[in-house]
């Protein structure tokens, strides 16, 4: 199937969103818990805090894109569900450990453990980035290595539980059967959203109580499925979510339909979200590294399922009209198809140039919290820079290109996505 320009750009948008959110890891004056709560109280800083939180949506098109492949290879007759089930663990596993390198290695400084949470807590340092920071030598802790989760942890998990839920429907050809399995992806994914803040409440005082007390076996399980940041619950939902958008696009369901499944499944989740929101209020500071709470949640899960209704009304559009193009310019897509390599990297970048040039050029600039966003917003342009010049060398040696060579000699599929040129520019890219 002809790559979907659309999840590219809508991955790509959601990079640069990324970028600029991460000025706050640049920000040398964090304010204390009670602060923090008195500035949520202002609606736009509630709103910048949720938006935040909206890294979900790489677990939402990370099913997304998964379904369109393996559910196009299925019809195809490319690969049986054993293939891909076999395909989705070893790449989604292979996500897994980067995530778990990048976390241990290159990861931002995230204030805050399970005991004393964000954003009074101490400091947890990646190896090389924390120890750039602080300059001396920063080691992870356990907190970092057991409890929490990253984004590339749930990216991996979506990958294998999509290709698990893919293949189990696909077995004695019931990949065929497109309404069918839309509905089951659809109940298990509400389920798994729904069911989240009642697991949160019952299990995360035992997640605690196996961090207070040694008891890391328990714990890293239970951060699995609920601790800090990504767990299962709810995210592999919004994955879920996503393959059923994938299932779509691979099966080129008419759009009328799509949009009417995803307005009245994303207007449901807005409005309870608004209502929760309305009498709940934000969730307070320290709970900003938590399983998300229902508010935020279904806020959160209500967007996602209307901007990927757009994206798929955009999909559609015809290939002349000047607003499509937009959303299919390579400059965001370019984000989009290198997300894996900018997700692993920027807090090493960002974090070198801030301790090494800009702390030395401009003593105190990190104090306001204005510059530090205008700082990460600006590394959206450094970035476009490396990846313009990288894709010079065919981006041979970033992540995805790597990412490409071992799923394929792994599962033994086309390894044609290994042309990330040719994905971004379309089969010109020879004249580039």
């Amino acid at each position: 199937m002809k790559r979907i320009q659309t999840i590219d750009f809508l991955r790509g948008f959601s990079i640069l969103v990324m970028l600029f959110f991460h000025g706050s890891y640049y920000w040398d004056s964090l304010p204390s818990k009670n602060q923090m709560n008195q500035m949520l109280n202002n609606p736009l800083a509630g709103l910048a805090m949720l938006l935040g939180k909206a890294a979900g949506i790489f677990a939402l098109l990370s099913g997304m894109s998964n379904a369109v492949s393996m559910n196009t290879r299925m019809n195809s007759g490319k690969n049986k569900p054993k293939q891909i089930f076999f395909g989705g663990l070893m790449t989604g596993l292979w996500i897994i450990i980067i995530g778990k390198v990048q976390g241990t290695v290159f990861n931002h400084t995230v204030i805050g453990t399970a005991q004393y949470p964000y954003p009074d807590g101490p400091p947890n340092y990646a190896i090389i980035v924390g120890s750039i920071q602080t300059g001396s030598l920063q080691l992870p802790n356990i907190y970092s290595l057991l409890y929490r989760t990253t984004a590339l942890f749930i990216i991996g998990l979506s990958v294998i539980c999509t290709g698990i839920a893919l293949a189990l429907l696909g077995l004695k050809e019931g990949y065929k059967k497109t309404r069918r399995n839309l509905i089951i992806l659809g109940v298990v994914a509400t389920t798994i959203v729904m069911v989240t803040h009642p697991l949160k409440e019952s299990l995360r005082p035992i997640w605690l109580d196996a961090y207070v007390n040694g008891k890391h076996a328990t714990g890293a399980f239970l951060s699995i499925l609920i601790g800090d940041s990504f767990p299962f619950f709810p995210y592999v939902g919004y994955a879920l979510y996503g393959a059923m958008f994938g299932i779509a696009f691979s099966q080129n369901i008419d759009k009328k339909k799509v949009t009417l499944v995803g307005g009245i499944g994303s207007g449901a989740y807005i409005i309870a979200g608004s209502i929760l929101l309305g009498f709940m209020g934000h969730p307070s500071a320290e709970e900003i590294h938590e399983t998300l709470s229902i508010q935020w949640n279904f806020l959160l899960v209500g967007f996602f399922l209307l901007i990927s209704t757009f994206v798929y009304n955009v999909h559609y559009w015809k290939e002349e009209r000047k607003t499509r193009k937009f959303f299919t310019n390579t400059f965001t897509r370019r984000f989009g198809i290198m997300t894996l390599t900018i997700f692993v990297f920027e807090p090493l970048v960002g974090t070198s140039i801030k301790v090494l040039i800009m702390d030395n050029i401009f003593p105190g600039w990190s104090v306001n919290p204005v510059f530090p966003f205008i700082y990460g917003g600006s590394l959206i342009f450094l970035w476009y820079g490396i990846l313009k010049l990288w894709e010079k060398g065919r981006f041979i040696g970033s992540l995805e290109w790597m990412n490409g060579k071992i799923t394929s000699f792994l599962t033994g599929r086309d390894a044609s996505r290994i042309n990330i040129g040719r994905n971004l520019y379309g089969e010109n890219f020879q004249n580039k």
